[in-house]
């Protein structure tokens, strides 16, 4: 069984780096980044994108006009690993090894299930806190624990009915993570407790459908180190 922090399944790769899922990523990515409250505009702050993928939010912020951008991520996309406008490097989003206090903003987009429990999504923000300057934010997007969420995987996983490309490749994705997701869906109250944790400030928060949106902020003045 698959572990947090282990890199996904070959299966998995497959079907996250494929056209049909890149694609749609690519172009919903623009309005997801502006429904967390970062404008998409030329900024000098330093971004670090964990967990970063096939590289669509790195991608989205550097045409925006960003230039400070870097992701980490367990298996980057070979693609990736050449790339020149901005810098990927493989690591682990709970242990980075960047200096303390180094980064403004951090994207965690459709990444946090894949910690599998609480306690390794408090290891990740607890990274988050010491990687982010005073007055930093962390810009959360994924799945809650709501009933809709656990009918549409339940859906997925009996493989019916998925007539579409789109369908299949969100299919093939939900039954390969559901070996986390399984753990992290139940644990999900215990998840957002750490994610509101007093020491952070929440700055935006979103329910829709089937996602959250968070973004909370490190307050100035806050050492590196502070639990």
């Amino acid at each position: 069984m698959r572990k947090a922090g282990e890199p996904e399944s070959e299966a998995w790769l497959r079907s996250y780096h494929s056209d049909v899922g890149t694609e749609r990523r690519t172009k919903a990515m623009p309005a997801k980044l502006q429904a967390l409250g970062i404008e998409l505009e030329p900024s000098p702050i330093d971004v670090l994108d964990l967990c970063c993928g096939n590289g669509e939010a790195l991608e989205t912020l550097y045409e925006a006009g960003y230039r400070n951008l870097l992701g980490v991520d367990m298996t980057p996309s070979p693609r990736l690993l050449e790339e020149r406008r901005f810098a990927v490097r493989a690591g682990d989003a709970c242990a980075t090894e960047l200096p303390p206090e180094s980064q403004d903003l951090i994207l965690v987009l459709h990444a946090l299930h894949h910690m599998r429990d609480a306690k390794t999504v408090e290891t990740l923000i607890d990274e988050c806190w010491r990687v982010l300057r005073p007055g930093g934010r962390i810009a959360i997007v994924d799945f809650p624990n709501s009933p809709q969420i656990q009918l549409a995987f339940w859906f997925f996983r009996r493989q019916q009915f998925l007539f579409t490309p789109y369908l299949k490749y969100f299919g093939a994705l939900i039954r390969d993570e559901w070996p986390f997701l399984k753990d992290y869906l139940p644990e999900f109250h215990k998840v957002w407790a750490v994610l509101t944790a007093k020491r952070f400030e929440i700055v935006l928060e979103r329910h829709r459908l089937f996602y959250f949106y968070l973004t909370l902020r490190k307050p100035d003045g806050a050492l590196a180190h502070a639990r």
